[in-house]
């Protein structure tokens, strides 16, 4: 075997209506039902070209994805899902994935928005998998908004910490933007949820002006 011959890389590629029948499979396993669409849904948002399947791979073998929205009027990326495959996980492959979804997208927009489950106190086990989650975000860069957000579901809404990962050189986002890149998430996303807009009302008051660190002046 020629030890020199060349190694296969990381790579994130864009998909396709084609992947997703795979891509459905996989987050049916690695989700709960309440935080992704139906078969259908996705499908019609695909087809509209905002909406994203990202594939992270080495070589031919698939290692994690993504789903993303381009808000192109307010200037943001909706991280909807992202996940790595239950035999790569814990190898650092979720900040290289996320980090590669961040480049991608370098100079298109001005930051990334993205939610994340709460701690769940009643159900220990599964606890420690979403302080995990809070973490992985926060260490790779994105800041916890304030904002009580509520997730649009077919049956009411679930409570999500909002989370805002800023291009380098974007240390304040307004309440203003803020509710702009919401609603039009909410629009693309969640229209076929007639409640969706009443939950938005419900929490508007709370989105509120945030200013970020500028990890530029930090680093010395």
């Amino acid at each position: 075997m020629d030890s020199t011959a060349e190694q296969p890389s990381f790579r994130l590629e864009l998909g396709s209506v084609e992947d997703l029948p795979i891509i459905f499979y996989c987050l049916q396993e690695q989700f709960p039902p309440d935080e992704f669409y139906n078969y259908e849904r996705m499908e019609q948002m695909m087809h509209h070209n905002q909406y994203k399947i990202l594939l992270y791979k080495h070589g031919d073998d698939l290692i994690g994805y993504a789903t993303v929205c381009s808000m192109v009027e307010s200037q943001t990326l909706w991280l909807d899902l992202l996940a790595i495959l239950p035999p790569y996980q814990n190898k650092g492959y979720g900040s290289k994935l996320f980090e590669a979804i961040y480049q991608k997208y370098y100079g298109l927009f001005n930051g990334v928005l993205l939610c994340a489950e709460r701690v769940d106190s009643k159900n220990p086990d599964y606890a420690l998998q979403q302080e995990r989650r809070l973490n992985f975000y926060e260490k790779n860069g994105a800041y916890r908004l304030k904002t009580d957000f509520i997730l649009p579901t077919k049956t009411g809404g679930m409570h999500m910490y909002l989370y805002y990962k800023p291009y380098k050189g974007i240390c304040h986002i307004s309440r203003r933007d803020q509710v702009e890149m919401i609603t039009q998430m909410f629009d693309y996303c969640y229209s076929h949820i007639k409640h969706a807009p009443q939950l938005l009302h419900d929490f508007n008051q709370t989105i509120v002006d945030e200013t970020f660190k500028d990890e530029r002046k930090t680093k010395k």
